[in-house]
């Protein structure tokens, strides 16, 4: 008996020096991934543009890309693994960097590795977006020899490189459907915006809005449904900004709003089932909801102060969007719930933040 508790101890021991070797080998790199919520987004809280991460609750900040160069316009892949953005720390024009996003356990919590240059080119290269299959990247580069915008399509490392519009017009602003079949961007025509359509297996280019008296104008967060059968828009054809809404092919252009002030940056809810657009239809920029009819009209924001900038927080339970009402130069970043309920500010300084976008849920 005398013999058999001690081996019982001895393993138990055994089982708990493991852990404790376990516990000390994990105080560096975590494999789990992270489990808050995160917003990435652009600040000058240093002495210029760079690149922040902070958990929607205020806990922690990371500051990723500190250096003395300009770094801008972030976005991330669907999976959260790398990040792209707009720097030009390689000399006078602005060139898109990835990185990996590696999530530390402990002070730092964030960390950007392998740090690339992945269009490496003469214009200035703008708004990156990522496929739905984290493999292609979107984007807009300016030759300022031509005075000239086109849309790019080029592999996550930045190998073939590809012209999808290489016209004289101006073309910007691309985003992927959700299953990454095709984009539309922003074009500029006989002084007009419309929006533009290419399918990328046959990269035909299709004019949509096909209205070339007044702009209409592409949403640049989630203008295509999740089910990529419908687009939201802007357009002035009734003489001030409205919100519309059509089919992927242009047809059954549809008014959604009605008003004598500006309806615009009109974005669908993950579900597809509402719409969260800007509206100055309360004397300044007020953050407003309606569903997919454009019915059941909601001011969410409801502050003296410029809210505007909306995007829906991938939960579809949360909007996260910018807002004046910390100073009349302080642009801040604020979050609240889909009623309007629970507004608070996730970044929290008297510098600029803006141009954010939302780590995809980890456990949603």
């Amino acid at each position: 008996m005398k013999h058999q508790w001690i081996q019982r101890v001895g393993a138990l021991g055994l089982v708990f020096f493991s852990f404790f070797l376990e516990s000390c080998s994990n105080t560096g790199v975590t494999e789990d991934p992270y489990i808050d919520p995160h917003i990435i987004f652009t600040s000058r809280r240093w002495w210029n543009y760079d690149i922040f991460i902070t958990d929607i609750y205020g806990g922690h900040m990371t500051h990723l890309t500190k250096n003395k160069w300009l770094d801008i316009n972030p976005a991330v892949s669907p999976d959260g693994s790398k990040l792209a953005f707009v720097s030009d720390r390689d000399g006078g024009n602005r060139e898109i960097y990835t990185v990996d996003l590696v999530w530390m356990d402990g002070y730092t919590q964030w960390e950007g590795r392998n740090l690339t240059n992945i269009t490496q080119t003469q214009g200035h290269d703008w708004t990156p977006k990522f496929s739905p299959s984290n493999d292609k990247i979107v984007y807009t580069t300016f030759f300022p020899e031509t005075d000239n915008y086109d849309v790019f399509l080029m592999n996550v490392d930045g190998t073939e490189k590809k012209n999808l519009t290489n016209s004289t017009w101006y073309e910007k602003y691309p985003q992927f459907s959700s299953d990454g079949s095709f984009i539309i961007y922003q074009a500029w025509q006989k002084g007009k915006m419309e929006i533009f359509f290419t399918n990328l297996l046959d990269e035909n280019i299709i004019n949509l809005t096909r209205n070339t008296q007044f702009h209409d104008i592409m949403s640049q967060g989630n203008a295509i449904s999740p089910d990529g059968q419908k687009i939201v828009f802007t357009s002035e054809r009734d003489g001030n900004r409205n919100i519309y809404v059509m089919n992927t092919d242009g047809t059954e252009q549809t008014q959604l709003t009605d008003h004598s002030a500006h309806d615009y940056e009109p974005v669908f809810s993950p579900d597809g089932l509402s719409i969260v657009f800007t509206s100055e239809r309360d004397g300044n920029k007020e953050i407003y909801i309606m569903n997919n009819e454009g019915k059941n009209l909601t001011n969410l924001s409801n502050n003296l102060a410029d809210d505007w900038n909306p995007r829906y927080y991938p939960d579809n339970r949360k909007i996260v969007f910018q807002s004046l009402r910390d100073g009349p130069i302080n642009w801040e970043i604020y979050m609240m719930n889909l009623n309007g309920s629970g507004q608070t500010n996730l970044t929290n300084h008297p510098r600029t933040d803006y141009s954010f976008v939302v780590l995809p849920l980890q456990n949603p």
